[in-house]
Formats: structure tokens, C-alpha cells, sequence
């Protein structure tokens, strides 16, 4: 292909692209300056503005900068949050070998994180290493709903924390989830073949790992109606993480906007038995 013909299909992939995103009405013109086309592959991922990947994510998922939640966990986690007033973020990594990455770009034909390193590390798992995360579900849920949260993550004696999430950090965002297993989601499946398919290239869209993130296969999930926080660290400045026998994680004060962007406020406590906190909460009693 000279350099003519090449210039002429770059041209004619950033045309379909742009064809794809009209179609589900993004508000986003992609130009051929804001994408990486080799011979080999597609990408946004060295771009300081992604403007493919922000599309793609602000169109499935939406940041949100307030809302109120439940966080369902044990009497003795709960007490720990309130009496050190700090909130964890956890490692994403703990989710990767629940297949919770892999499935995802797998899914979608981001071909570019497929397979492995010279040393045999799989692509995708450096991008979980600086990534952390806390899940909480909303607080409009049934009756039965609620009975199901208890069972799977709070036990009898366990507790069910009401927070006020106000976010400045875009990463606070509610899960997709896959309502038939293998089911692409739509918008990032036809992005997928276009790349792959039509124009053979692997295909990759920084802020894979923001994707990943928020994204849960099998329709059994659907009933958490689930929302996560997420927060990246990129370097040694900032907040950093901290270990423990097994996991790493990240340390947020309650009640104040933390560097991460987070500001979460603990506004009522639910739970059957008494807890050993500060008087300062508001303990409502279940039945």
C-alpha cells in the first residue's frame, strides 16, 4: 500500500468511527490527529486527550457527583470505619482472577491487552496494580432486595452503612452489567469489529482498566445495582497505598473532600446489635 492509499484509508476508518458514534447520538467528532493508526493497531492510549475513550465511557457510563448509598459489610468492618473514621479503597487486583478484566476486553474485542509480555505476564495485569476501588449499592431498594444484601454481605449481626458520596473525581459511576452472557455491549462492539474486523488491527482505548472497572458479566449481578468509586495511582506524589497480610489498599477520612476527589459521609447506621462506635452516629435498630 504507498502512502496515498494508506493516508486514504486511515482517513476512511476515522469516517466509519465516527459513522458509529453518530449512530447511538455522541455528541463527539473524532479526527485522525486523535488516534494512533499503524499497520498494526488502532489507539488513543499515548493521546494526553482520549477523546475516543471519553466518549465511549461518558456515553455508558455517566460520572456522578452526588448521591446517597448503602455499604452492607460486617459488625466488626463497620465498627472499624466508624471508630478510625477511615474508609478503604481496595486493590481492583483482588477481582482479576474472578476473570472480572479479562472477560471485559475479551468481550469486546480490545485485542490490544490480549496475551502475554516477553516475561509471560499477561498485558492486562499491570493495569490493575494501581487501581482501587469501593463498591456500595443504591439506597432505593425493596424490601426483598434488601433481605438478599443482608444474606450476601452483612450475615445477621452485620451492618448496613448510609453514605453520602459527593464526588469531584469522574470515577464515581454505576455498573454495566451483561444481561446475557458472550453479549457485547453494543456500542463498543461494533467499535470492536470495525477495528478487527474490517480494518485487521488490534484495537485499544486507554482507560481500559477504567472500563473494566465498571462492568460485570452475567445477569445474576443485575440485582446489586451497584455503584463504584475509583481511584488511580499513577506515581510516588499524592496519596498512596498501604499493605496488609494480603490486599493493598488506600486510606479515605470520612467527612471531608479527600485529594482522591471523594468526600464520603456516614448519615445513619443500621444494624441488630448494639455497636461499640461513637455516639456521634445515628444507629437505627433492626428488627
Amino acid at each position: 500500500m504507498n502512502p496515498l492509499e494508506y493516508l486514504i484509508e486511515q482517513q476512511q476508518l476515522v469516517k466509519d468511527i465516527n459513522l458509529i458514534l453518530k449512530k447511538f447520538r455522541i455528541n463527539e467528532t473524532i479526527f485522525l490527529q486523535d488516534l494512533t493508526i499503524t499497520a498494526n493497531g488502532v489507539s488513543d492510549a499515548i493521546k494526553p486527550i482520549p477523546k475516543l475513550s471519553d466518549a465511549v465511557i461518558n456515553f455508558l457510563w455517566p460520572s456522578i457527583t452526588t448521591e446517597t448509598v448503602y455499604h452492607y459489610t460486617t459488625k466488626a468492618k463497620a465498627e472499624k470505619i466508624l471508630n478510625s473514621g477511615i474508609f478503604r479503597l481496595t486493590n481492583i487486583g483482588i477481582r482479576y482472577n474472578e476473570g472480572e478484566i479479562t472477560t471485559f476486553y475479551n468481550t469486546h474485542n480490545l485485542t490490544g491487552y490480549m496475551g502475554v509480555d516477553k516475561y509471560g505476564i499477561p498485558n492486562d495485569k499491570e493495569l490493575v496494580d494501581n487501581t482501587f476501588y469501593a463498591s456500595f449499592t443504591s439506597s432505593k431498594l425493596t424490601a426483598a432486595q434488601e433481605e438478599v444484601f443482608w444474606r450476601r454481605f452483612a450475615s445477621y449481626e452485620g451492618v448496613r452503612l448510609k453514605i453520602e458520596v459527593k464526588a469531584i473525581n469522574q470515577n464515581f459511576r454505576k455498573i454495566y452489567y451483561e444481561q446475557t452472557k458472550g453479549k457485547q455491549i453494543r456500542l463498543l462492539n461494533e467499535l470492536g469489529n470495525l477495528v478487527v474486523n474490517k480494518y485487521k488491527r488490534k484495537f485499544t482505548l486507554k482507560h481500559i482498566s477504567t472500563l473494566c472497572s465498571f462492568y460485570l458479566s452475567g445477569a445474576d449481578y443485575g440485582i446489586e445495582n451497584e455503584y463504584r468509586l475509583l481511584h488511580r495511582v499513577w506515581d510516588k506524589s499524592g496519596l498512596q497505598p498501604k499493605t496488609d497480610e494480603k490486599y493493598s489498599y488506600l486510606e479515605l477520612p470520612l467527612n471531608l473532600m479527600t485529594e482522591c476527589g471523594y468526600e464520603l459521609k456516614v448519615v445513619e447506621v443500621h444494624a441488630r446489635e448494639n455497636l461499640n462506635i461513637p455516639s456521634s452516629y445515628a444507629l437505627s435498630k433492626r428488627v
